[in-house]
């Protein structure tokens, strides 16, 4: 039985005539991968909008899975409609938005609204124990890691990150190098954990704008380039977007929100990214406010001269 489905939003970068083949089919999302080795990712959920992404409405007790929707299925993209399984589920683009990423942040914004937001976010997802800290490690100037999650963050996942964050304060460019390799493919799943937290760090450094995280972000890029193919085709083409500035919906919301918004609005787009995934949106959430209250608080967040001392 065939089934259409009206797609409602779109990344208006999209490449919308392809051929390819399905690569991974979840309940509310699948992805798609092309004969041209690009990524496009179908999925169910509103407001979740994204590089590469085509939005669609399914009712709550269907699925992708039960429409049949199985790996290695034909896709076919032309500007009207995609076609999987030989026309057997369809997906009509007539009527969708085209999306464009867009973030507001105040040019001159004050460095105080941004800890406040972070440490709001160290205060709302610690326990109770950790509430009645005197300081918490953002407001002190070390690593970020959200102490509500460390129970389910991998022992050896808080060793790597902790690694990066202290060779970045340190300005080791040799030791940077060594622990993004490390990080990039770690973990498990279509999008490992080491994966994920990069590219939150990577939106922090991108949305920063000054010379100095600009300078550690290009260093940061190049690495990724090297050794994204390390890792999953899915989790690859999520850094690689990252490494061009694009970025997903809920990863610009919370961006805004802890530049520019309130500690309450700020509390919950975090929540909302953390819905994202089993584990990516933790993962990259830690990314974010790690590599944010490292940036923010050292002196490496004061404006300086690209060609500012790294060792090497």
């Amino acid at each position: 039985m065939k089934q259409t489905f009206n797609a409602s939003s779109l990344d208006s970068s999209l490449p919308l005539r392809f051929e390819g083949k399905v690569q991974s089919v979840f309940s509310k999302a699948f992805n798609i991968r092309t004969k041209e080795n690009e990524l496009i990712s179908i999925v169910a959920t509103e407001k979740l909008n994204g590089p590469n992404r085509i939005l669609l409405k399914l009712p709550e007790d269907e699925d992708f899975i039960s429409f049949g929707i199985k790996k290695e299925a034909r896709a076919v993209g032309t500007t009207q409609k995609i076609s999987i399984n030989n026309g057997n589920f369809l997906i009509s683009l007539r009527e969708a938005k085209k999306w464009s990423p867009k973030v507001e942040i105040e040019k001159k914004r004050p460095s105080s609204r941004v800890r406040d937001n972070l440490a709001s976010l160290q205060k709302d997802f610690s326990t109770e124990k950790e509430k009645n800290k005197k300081a918490s490690p953002i407001t002190r100037g070390e690593p970020c890691f959200l102490s509500s999650f460390e129970n389910s963050i991998s022992q050896e996942l808080r060793i790597r990150t902790q690694e990066l964050t202290k060779s970045i304060k340190e300005r080791n460019l040799p030791e940077v190098s060594k622990n993004i390799k490390r990080l990039i493919g770690f973990g498990e799943g279509l999008t490992p954990s080491g994966d994920d937290f990069l590219v939150g760090l990577i939106a922090s450094l991108h949305f920063l704008g000054n010379s100095e995280s600009q300078h550690l972000l290009k260093k940061i890029k190049r690495i990724i380039n090297l050794e994204k193919e390390k890792t999953t085709f899915l989790s690859g083409k999520f850094l690689e977007y990252a490494c061009q500035g694009r970025f997903p919906e809920t990863i610009l919301y919370l961006i805004e929100a802890i530049f520019s918004g309130s500690r309450q609005g700020t509390e919950k787009t975090a929540r909302r990214c953390l819905d994202f995934g089993a584990t990516s949106g933790r993962d990259t959430l830690l990314g974010i406010v790690g590599g944010l209250g490292l940036m923010v608080q050292s002196p490496m967040s004061k404006v300086q001269s690209p060609k500012s001392k790294w060792c090497r």
